[in-house]
């Protein structure tokens, strides 16, 4: 071996003889060696013309050869043998070589002295100058703009450089260059930027085959790099130059040891990972064997080698930002790749190297991309990598990941959820983990609430056992029904304070939720502010529901059934798809089909389209599709549900949709035909509502016809109604049946009518009926007049005797009397109406007779036009009501006669205590206010006032009426009116409170936006009924009309309140602002100057109203408000948030402007007047001015930094009345949407569509309209406890507070809140007011340059020192730098390694990575996508 030895020394001796080092001039290699190879001058001419004879690339590849054989003979060799005894005594001598023994070592070492002793003193080599000429070689051809001979002579340069540095000794006689070897290094450079080019190259020549404008071309590529593109044979060449010199490289990680060089040794491994991550082909696998050599004692800490790897790869573990496709095949190459990397370490290191593992773990987990499908691609990857470690070691990783959840960086609790969702995607999920995700339901942040909620649907729908135990446990009834006052009053335990705790915890059922408290925490967050907290929890609802049926309340119906009038349309169509689905699963429960009927059904006319095409969907799936199916008994109930419920508006709405699209089925009205005895209202309905719609032949034709022949006489209330919806079919195919048939149709209608055998519900329907086919047999239509005045006057004569006989009678009405003029009476107005050339002022007296009965105690209303001397008999209310409607008839076509019954129905519209009597009246007064509307002027107060009627009914059929007279712009809002409509928002009847809502909401501020605005301060003192102010509330009020519409007082403050809440949700901040300045200058200056006296009780109470409402948060800018959710922004919504952001600046300039000109001086001095007074007012002023300080600090004490007293003095009462009060929840409100019309403002025209526009910014005000029954309930505060009770309940909200602060102290109270439920309620059938029946009302059924911030949330437990310290070791506190995806040389060279060293794994117990010490610290940031 020796002679071997030998032989090879005089073979590099030789070769170096060649090139005439000697020759070279030592200027230049001075100058070289100096400039640490960075500038190399040109070589002198005359050794360049030696170098070109000596064939210097020939050259220099025998030496790297025979360097090569040198080390193959010799076996390896090692710096320092000191390395691997103490290598061996700390890893074990099974992770060494067996040829590192001490002996073998000293051995190749002296081999080395010698070699290096050959050629340096018995050759004389000049190494100074050899160095110089391999930085020449290397310096010129590292760059894409060297040529070929360059580049090649650079790459056999580099090897042969870096073999020869492998021989032992070449540290200990200055072989070893660092600047050279660095130098060389950067040929890893030229290899990755020509593989860029290539991929480039690649890329734009698919694009241009696919048609597509080139990204990038080449002289973009060649300005970008400063250097010229190379072309694919020069590429080739590179990338197999490359796969030798990482041979070469691959020796020196065997042979040299970097044990004293550790930042050699993290250049290197940063210079060789780029190759790593190009490709998967055979340089990279060569690139990934190196460094896998690198990472060994030879060249000191190993596992701190690692770390700098783990370094280095973190990027490509949590995918670049700014890669828009996540399935790009290099992105997730890359990824592959290095987790491959880190699989192999763990395979090599084992346990040494699990805390590296943990902490890269958890620094993937803080560096996450804050968007949603980063975020669940590297929550994946974070849990890959923990399965690589054995499962006794993942549990601190585990913990980690549930403390991570109460952070105070919401992404972050965000990607700890996202972890969650896998873990029990993969079944690892208990009780802890349940608790943990139920915990963040309740997160500040809507984000997180909506990804809780939908991991807890997710765990309700898996079939998981340990999830099912679960559930088992919590929604078992024994369980439930555990709550004692004991444990009521036990304080639950904390999460956060056992997560941070030393201990193992002690998982048990005690750490889950009681289903109580889920059920109502799900409610709570179905009316919550954002969309998709909303989504998910009614979807929850829906699965609770599905799994225990005992949850299915009315309460619970009433809340499914709201979120269909959601203001989002995302709520809608899924709030309508899941009624739908509950309706499947309980077909037979007659609340969810009045729920699913009330909810679902009016959405096929809401405004989006693709509600109304899932609405349409549903209602098929019910109504069409299983009347003719198998199972036809669940479409007839619903069916006759929606009759019952006077919804056929919406389902005639949908036919006629279905009708367009051809979707209803042939043998439909076959099916119904033949179930019209069994189920005549449905049935009939439904044909009825085809005929106006669809194609109707002649068996529907004949069948209505035999029906009406059959029928057309009973009393029964279904035979009356059925035919009605006979008439209807009738009336649809009128024109096109013959003259035979049209001629039986009016003689059997004009027959029953003459002899008054028609019910008096069929009377109005069958005259209209019997003009029609007179009509339709007389083209002429005068001849058609006259025809039709022939018939009407014999009814009209017969009626008038039959009336004038029997109301002169003196004895008490029969029952069966009563019919027979209730039907006469009707009979009269009916056919009147059609021609009222018959009616003589004997008919108009009679029915006045009948309509103006003496009331008990009451003096009758006679009008003055009529004679004192009618006879007096008395009437049942019923023909009162019913001579009313006639009259009312009769009088649309007599102007005169009209004129003189308004004053006589306005009194008796104040006097009867007849319903029915009144609601006909205003029935008869707005119909008439179309054609005599300034006659109707004087009675519209008396009108207005039936908004206040006892009866609901009564109510409704008001505001009906005088909205759609508003609509049609018969009426103007003037005086006292609007205030009256804003009342009926604190109605105590729900469905009235609905309609008035979505009238003022959807209707009335599309047409005047300002109306609230302009009214605002009226309301404050019209509802407080104060009289001393020159210029608002200066309207006359009758005394019955102050006591009906009166709210002043404390007994009302509530309503008020809910009036005001409501005014201000619909202002804009523009109104909103002049608004505050308005009530300041209006009211509180108004009682500073004593225009408003003091002294006057309604001066009081506007005053507080006006503080109340200048406290509230609901008058603040919404573009003011700062946010309390510090929800992710997401990349395209940026340029928005930049936008309001400058407005919000400028915006705040304006107001802070008028609080420090306008408002504070006024404060100030109303302050002084009320102290002066000791007015029982200064604890609500204290209320407005601890807002304003709050909100303009700053400003306000610059105002008063003269007056130093006055300062501290406003300072003391803030704080002292904070003293006395408690910090209350938001009140939480339903999300309800106005845009769809109630049956009674339903366009009744077939072909007109009702359209609202979803979009406008007054459909997303939540009008917070409480009973004013509710009364707040107190609970105890528990944590995450809400109360378990089923009422409704409200409580005072901080405006609330200030309107009934008084001169009593007040006292701490704990009030839990919940929104008002709002549900959609039928009305009755408008057809009542036709006839005298009684109106009835439809009963309503982070930057890891800096350790991790402790957790900081909501009610965390106070922490102390070992608290602390258990966290930080816990979290961790490595700061790993975030490397440049596009940075080529990866060189981190403000890091020293030198001083670090691995910690003892004994006696270590953090799983952190070891901390970089020289690392700059920065302040924490979120990751955001650029």
């Amino acid at each position: 071996m020796e002679d071997n030895v030998e032989m090879y020394q005089q073979t590099v001796a030789s070769e170096l003889d060649c090139l005439q080092l000697d020759k070279l001039e030592t200027e230049w290699i001075k100058e070289v060696i100096d400039n640490d190879f960075l500038q190399c001058q040109d070589i002198p001419l005359l050794y360049d013309e030696i170098l070109e004879e000596c064939h210097i690339t020939s050259r220099l590849i025998h030496l790297q050869k025979a360097f090569l054989l040198w080390l193959e003979s010799n076996r390896g060799s090692s710096e320092d043998s000191e390395v691997s005894t103490a290598t061996r005594q700390s890893l074990g001598s099974s992770l060494m070589p067996e040829n590192t023994s001490a002996a073998v070592n000293i051995n190749l070492t002296n081999n080395g002295s010698r070699f290096w002793s050959f050629l340096f003193q018995e050759k004389k080599v000049n190494i100074q100058s050899l160095l110089a000429l391999i930085g020449f070689f290397i310096d010129r051809g590292s760059t894409l703009s060297s040529t070929h001979e360059e580049r090649q002579r650079c790459f056999e340069a580099a090897k042969m450089y870096l073999t020869m540095i492998c021989i032992p000794g070449s540290m200990a006689f200055r072989v070893f260059h660092q600047m050279l070897y660095m130098k060389a290094l950067q040929l890893v450079q030229l290899y990755v930027q020509t593989r860029k080019y290539h991929q480039k190259s690649a890329l734009q020549s698919q694009q241009a085959k696919k048609g597509h404008k080139q990204t990038q071309p080449a002289a973009e590529f060649e300005e970008e790099e400063g250097e010229a593109p190379i072309g694919p044979e020069e590429i080739a060449a590179v990338e197999k130059a490359m796969s030798r010199f990482l041979d070469a490289l691959f020796l020196v990680a065997q042979h040299l040891s970097f044990k004293r060089y550790p930042n050699i040794l993290k250049e290197t491994v940063e210079c060789i990972l780029p190759i790593i991550n190009l490709d998967r082909g055979a340089v990279s696998l060569k690139a990934l064997e190196i460094i896998h050599n690198f990472c060994n004692p030879l060249h000191g800490d190993a596992v701190q080698t690692v770390h700098h790897v783990f370094v280095h790869i973190l990027p490509y573990l949590v995918l670049d930002p700014s890669e828009k496709d996540l399935n790009n095949k290099n992105l997730v190459a890359l990824k592959d790749i290095s987790f491959n990397l880190v699989n192999s370490f763990i395979s090599k290191f084992g346990e040494i190297i699990y805390p590296l593992v943990h902490g890269l773990i958890k620094h993937v987990c803080v560096e996450v991309v804050d968007r949603a499908e980063y975020r669940h691609k590297t929550a994946q990857t974070a849990l890959d990598l923990l399965q690589l470690i054995p499962e006794e070691h993942r549990q601190g990783t585990i913990r980690w990941f549930l403390l991570l959840a109460h952070t105070e960086q919401a992404f972050l609790r965000l990607f700890s959820l996202e972890i969650l969702s896998i873990l029990l995607q993969n079944g690892q999920i208990d009780m802890l983990t349940f608790a943990v995700i139920f915990g963040q339901c309740s997160d500040q942040s809507a984000t997180v609430r909506a990804k809780a909620l939908s991991i807890l649907g997710e765990c309700i729908e898996s079939s998981d056992r340990s999830v099912v135990e679960i559930f088992d446990i919590i929604f078992s009834e024994e369980v439930d029904r555990q709550t004692t006052g004991a444990e009521e009053l036990e304080e639950e335990s904390d999460i956060v304070e056992l997560l941070q705790g030393e201990e193992p915890i002690n998982i048990t059922a005690a750490l889950l939720p009681k289903a109580s408290v889920i059920m109502n925490l799900l409610k709570e967050r179905a009316v919550d502010e954002k969309v998709h907290v909303r989504k998910n929890a009614l979807q929850l609802l829906l699965s609770v529901t599905r799994r225990h049926g005992r949850y299915l309340t009315q309460d619970l119906l009433k809340l499914l059934g709201n979120a269909c009038r959601d203001v989002a349309m995302l709520i809608r169509r899924n709030s309508a798809q899941m009624m739908t689905d509950l309706l499947c699963e309980h077909s037979e429960n007659e609340a969810v089909q009045k729920i699913w009927a009330r909810s679902v059904l009016p959405l096929v006319i809401d405004g989006e389209t693709r509600v109304q095409e899932k609405a349409l969907e549903c209602a098929d799936q019910f109504v069409l599709r299983s009347l003719v199916g198998n199972d036809s008994q669940k479409g007839w109930i619903l069916l006759e549900v929606i009759i019952e419920l006077g919804l056929d508006i919406y389902l005639s709405k949908a036919v006629e949709m279905w009708s367009r699209q051809k979707q209803i089925p042939a043998q439909l009205l076959q099916t119904l035909l033949s179930n019209s005895e069994q189920r005549p209202r449905a049935a009939l309905t439904l044909v009825a509502i085809f005929a106006r719609h669809a194609t109707i032949d002649t068996n529907v034709k004949k069948f209505a016809l035999d029906y009406l022949q059959e029928n057309i006489g009973s009393t029964n209330s279904v035979n009356v109604y059925c035919i009605q919806q006979v008439y209807k079919v009738i009336g649809a195919t009128l024109p096109s049946m013959s003259k035979e048939n049209v001629q039986t149709i009016r003689e059997i209608s004009s027959r029953f009518v003459a002899n008054s055998q028609l019910s008096t519900n069929v009377i109005a329907t069958a005259c209209d009926m019997i003009v029609f086919c007179i009509q339709q047999q007389v083209a002429d239509e005068d001849k058609a007049r006259k025809e039709a005045a022939e018939w009407a006057g014999e009814i009209i004569s017969s009626s008038g005797e039959f009336l004038s006989i029997h109301l002169r009678k003196q004895e008490n009405v029969s029952p069966e009397e009563e019919e027979q003029l209730a039907r006469r009476i009707l009979t009269l107005g009916c056919v009147g109406l059609h021609c009222p050339q018959q009616v003589n002022k004997r008919h108009f007296l009679l029915l006045q007779h009948a309509a103006f009965q003496p009331e008990s105690g009451v003096d009758a209303p006679i009008p003055f036009s009529q004679p004192q001397s009618q006879p007096k008999r008395k009437l049942p209310p019923r023909l009162q009501a019913a001579a009313v409607i006639s009259l009312g008839k009769l009088s649309v076509q007599h102007e005169e006669m009209a004129k003189r019954l308004i004053p006589g129905l306005g009194r008796l519209l104040e006097t009867t205590p007849h319903e029915a009597v009144r609601n006909n009246i205003v029935c008869c007064l707005c119909d008439w206010v179309i054609r005599y509307a300034t006659a109707i002027d004087p009675v519209m107060p008396q009108v207005t006032a039936c908004l206040r009627d006892p009866t609901p009914a009564v109510r409704k059929q008001t505001l009906v009426l005088l909205i759609h007279l508003l609509q049609e712009d018969y009426l103007k809002i003037r005086g006292t009116f609007f205030f009256r409509i804003l009342q009926l928002a604190c109605d105590d009847d729900e469905s009235l409170r609905d309609l008035a809502l979505f009238y003022v909401t959807q209707r009335l501020l599309h047409r005047q936006p300002t109306i609230i605005q302009q009214h605002f301060i009226e309301c404050v003192f019209h509802f407080n009924d104060y009289k001393g102010h020159p210029t608002y509330n200066r309207y006359a009020l009758t005394d019955r009309e102050k006591k009906l519409f009166s709210i002043a007082g404390q007994q009302h403050t509530r309503r008020r309140f809910q009036i005001y809440q409501f005014m201000l949700q619909n202002l804009d901040d523009e109104a909103r602002f002049q608004l505050t300045f308005r009530l300041t200058r209006d009211v509180l200056h108004g009682v500073v100057e004593e225009v408003m006296s003091l002294k006057n009780a309604s001066t009081e109470a506007v005053l507080k109203d006006a503080l109340a409402v200048l406290s509230c948060d609901d008058i603040k800018l919404a573009s003011l408000s700062a946010s309390t959710d510090d929800d992710p922004v997401e990349k395209e919504d940026i340029a928005q948030a930049i936008v309001q952001s400058t407005k919000k600046a400028i915006i705040a300039q304006v107001v802070k402007r008028n609080v420090i000109e306008n408002i504070v001086p006024i404060v100030v001095a109303l302050k002084r007047k009320l102290a002066a007074n000791k007015s029982s007012l200064m604890g609500n002023l204290m209320l407005f001015l601890r807002e304003l300080m709050k909100d303009y600090k700053d400003e306000i004490q610059e105002i008063l930094a003269e007056d130093r007293q006055l300062m501290a003095e406003i300072d003391f009462d803030i704080k002292r009345f904070e003293q006395q009060e408690r910090m209350e929840a938001e009140l939480p409100t339903p999300r309800v949407d106005r845009t769809i019309p109630p049956p009674e403002l339903v366009n009744p025209r077939e072909d007109e569509q009702v359209r609202v526009q979803s979009n406008d910014r007054r459909s997303l005000a939540n009008n917070r309209t409480l009973r004013p029954s509710d009364k707040p309930v107190e609970t105890p505060i528990k944590s995450n406890a809400i109360p378990e009770t089923t009422e409704q309940v409200v409580d005072n909200s901080p405006v609330e507070e200030a309107l009934s602060t008084s001169s009593e102290p007040q006292k701490p109270i704990n009030q839990s809140r919940r929104s008002a439920r709002k549900t959609q309620v039928s009305f009755a059938n408008d057809s009542a007011r036709l006839n005298g029946d009684p109106v009835e009302q439809v009963p309503s059924v982070a930057d890891t340059s800096v350790p991790f911030v402790q957790p900081s949330v909501d009610k965390l437990p106070p922490k102390n020192v070992a608290a602390k310290r258990l966290l930080a070791s816990r979290i961790m506190s490595t700061p790993i730098r975030n490397v440049p995806v596009d940075d080529v040389s990866f060189q981190i060279r403000d890091v020293d390694l030198s001083n670090i060293h691995l910690p003892d794994h004994e006696n270590n117990q953090a799983d952190s990575l070891p901390e970089l010490e020289s690392t700059p610290k920065r302040k924490s940031k979120r990751r955001r996508c650029n």
